[in-house]
């Protein structure tokens, strides 16, 4: 059997502290910030992103497919 975010609970631990660290990235910005912040954020998601991809493809395929 293959390990991934349902059975395996270091890759959920590990992928729950992107996402959370994901959610930050945009709690943090606010009316006032900068588009050149927005874009960083996003950068930096698709940063998270990826490397939950090395632990779980199917998990970061749902995550890109949501926006």
């Amino acid at each position: 059997m293959e390990k991934n975010y349902q059975n395996c609970k270091l890759i959920r631990n590990t992928i729950d502290i992107y996402l959370y660290e994901m959610a930050c990235l945009f709690t943090n910005l606010g009316t006032d910030s900068s588009p050149e912040e927005v874009k960083a954020a996003y950068e930096k998601e698709q940063e998270f992103i990826d490397k939950i991809a090395e632990l779980d493809e199917n998990k970061a395929n749902s995550l890109r497919s949501s926006y």
